[in-house]
């Protein structure tokens, strides 16, 4: 509004001078009485000057203009009112000016400037008109303040080079900036909508964009026209038509511009390409639909298993993954990232050896898969779940490969200073229960098989041994030495039968854990001695026998368990070495 109050003065005084500058212009001679009173009246400031450019006259607005007081301008030469850098040529202007006296403005297409008392420049427009005052040629100069006129100019360039960088600014975005009426026909068109729509400015501008373009959007053309009208603007996803026929989808921005009355006058756009962002998400969606299908099928596989399966990271073995078997294996729902150690301590539950005894957290399979990167290959332990019941598992871990894990880890966002570091393990837990009853029914069978044997053996052997003894000290019918041989390798089948149900026995003691020692003071040295002595009789092809230093030497063995060991190696030892080696 500043801006056009001064234009419309700087017109006014325009026009206003132009009358005034006809009404004495017009003449071409005139008396000094006609001037004087002529020149007062002028609203511009008047200076009369002589051939030899000294002031003889000049009205008060000429006074004012340059700051002088009346008076002091006549006798002064015409340069004195103007720059000191515009002095000389002046002088050669003005006396080519004289020497062909006519009507003309001065310095037409340049900037004048003119030059106050104070020192003070400001821009003018002079016009110079000869005329003859009293038989005298002298030059009349209209002189005009041309401030507000060169500031309205200035103000002017100025606008027109800012639009003019908008424009260069505008046609270097990458996105599509048009601008269209009130009807959506385009009034202008950067190249970045040439870029993106294939169509070149000079063949879109007056066309109407949603035919151009055929615009599709998610709501009805009328609805987004009705929202900027009451908004003012207006943001959506649009689909366009590429002038070859692709598919173009946008992100559009609208704007509504509106005059100074308030009335519609076009709307801004910009719309930015996001076709290859959707074909991108919709090839993720894809491929999560999938991921998530047979992730969801994986777990109905694992959840359909008998055996527990679930997998843990981390040092403190959080969950990520569990079936439906390790809530019956634990007794207990185990929650997703709960450490295991905290899991076991808030639902009581204990790990165990074979003997009952607790494990240390280090020595769980778990633990050393993670830990340690072993791999684990059944592991019996014993899960002491809430309810007192006492489980045996076999367990089986296994370290998983980290790139695995960092693909996990960039879908589950965590913490970058995490990623890649935490170890990963697979761990199955099988319910041996069945087996273990199977196996204590083995055992019990064993045992009373061993025992019911002992009965019949103990009778067998005592009546073996009674015979050989009556036979030795003559007591009854004599025998042959061949019976009597028969005899001695029944006491000894007798005594190999008794041994063998021994072991059975042993055998079944270790596997249940309830093998005792039954440790004393033992001369080692004797009990080999007596091992020898019985194997010999077993052999004629080999040599046996014990070098020590010494007689006795004593240790706190089960002797029994010893003889069993020293009687084992030597009957391997001749029975594969058959020739005496």
């Amino acid at each position: 509004m500043k801006h056009d109050q001064h234009a419309q003065e700087a017109q006014n005084i325009l026009e206003s001078s132009l009358e005034q500058e006809k009404a004495f212009m017009g003449l071409a001679t005139m008396t000094s009485a006609t001037l004087a009173d002529l020149l007062s009246f002028s609203p511009d400031a008047l200076i009369v000057v002589c051939t030899d450019g000294t002031i003889t006259y000049a009205n008060e607005q000429a006074f004012t203009l340059f700051g002088y007081q009346q008076g002091e301008l006549l006798g002064q030469t015409l340069e004195c009112l103007l720059p000191e850098r515009f002095r000389k040529v002046h002088l050669a202007h003005r006396a080519a000016y004289t020497a062909t006296p006519r009507q003309r403005p001065m310095g037409a297409g340049l900037h004048l400037f003119g030059r106050r008392k104070d020192g003070s420049e400001f821009p003018i427009d002079i016009s110079l008109r000869p005329v003859r005052i009293e038989q005298t040629s002298y030059v009349i100069g209209a002189i005009r303040d041309m401030t507000i006129q060169y500031r309205l100019e200035q103000e002017r360039l100025q606008q027109a080079e800012r639009l003019r960088i908008q424009a260069d600014l505008i046609n270097l975005s990458h996105d599509a900036i048009l601008i269209r009426d009130p009807i959506s026909r385009i009034l202008s068109w950067n190249h970045g909508a040439q870029e993106l729509y294939g169509w070149p400015a000079q063949e879109v501008l007056g066309r109407v964009t949603h035919t151009l373009l055929q615009t599709r959007a998610p709501m009805n053309l009328a609805d987004i026209v009705s929202h900027l009208e009451h908004e003012g603007r207006w943001e959506g996803e649009l689909t366009h038509t590429h002038r070859d026929g692709r598919t173009v989808i946008v992100e559009s921005r609208q704007v509504l511009i509106r005059n100074a009355e308030g009335t519609a006058t076009a709307v801004l756009e910009i719309n930015r390409d996001i076709t290859r962002r959707r074909q991108l998400e919709q090839a993720q969606s894809t491929v999560h639909a999938t991921t998530l299908a047979q992730r969801t099928f994986l777990q109905h596989i694992l959840d359909a298993l008998p055996s527990s399966i679930y997998v843990v990271h981390g040092k403190d073995a959080r969950l990520l993954l569990a079936n439906q078997t390790a809530l019956t294996i634990w007794g207990a729902q185990w929650p997703l990232e709960q450490p295991m150690q905290a899991f076991l301590a808030a639902n009581h539950i204990q790990i165990m050896d074979s003997q009952g005894q607790p494990f240390l957290p280090e020595t769980w399979a778990t633990t050393r898969a993670l830990l340690q990167g072993e791999t684990v290959y059944q592991h019996q332990e014993i899960i002491h779940q809430p309810n007192g019941k006492r489980l045996p598992i076999l367990v089986n871990a296994v370290p998983l490969s980290s790139s695995y894990w960092q693909s996990m880890e960039s879908s589950r966002q965590y913490p970058q200073e995490r990623r890649g570091h935490e170890p990963l393990a697979l761990v199955i837990h099988q319910d041996v229960s069945a087996l273990k009853e199977t196996e204590h029914l083995k055992d019990e069978f064993i045992g009373i098989a061993a025992h019911e044997l002992r009965t019949p053996l103990a009778i067998l052997k005592t009546a073996v041994s009674s015979l050989i003894r009556q036979a030795t000290h003559g007591h009854g019918t004599p025998l042959e030495d061949w019976q009597l041989e028969m005899l001695e390798d029944v006491e000894q089948a007798t005594d190999r039968l008794t041994d063998l149900t021994g072991d059975l026995l042993d055998v079944t003691r270790l596997q249940s854990g309830r093998n005792v020692l039954q440790r004393a003071p033992t001369n080692i040295v004797s009990l080999t001695q007596r091992v020898i002595e019985r194997l010999r009789q077993t052999t004629i092809q080999h040599s046996l026998e014990l070098q020590s230093t010494q007689e006795t030497l004593e240790a706190i063995i089960d002797a029994k368990r010893i003889e069993q060991v020293i009687t084992n190696l030597l009957s391997n030892a001749i029975k594969y070495s058959p020739r005496g080696e």
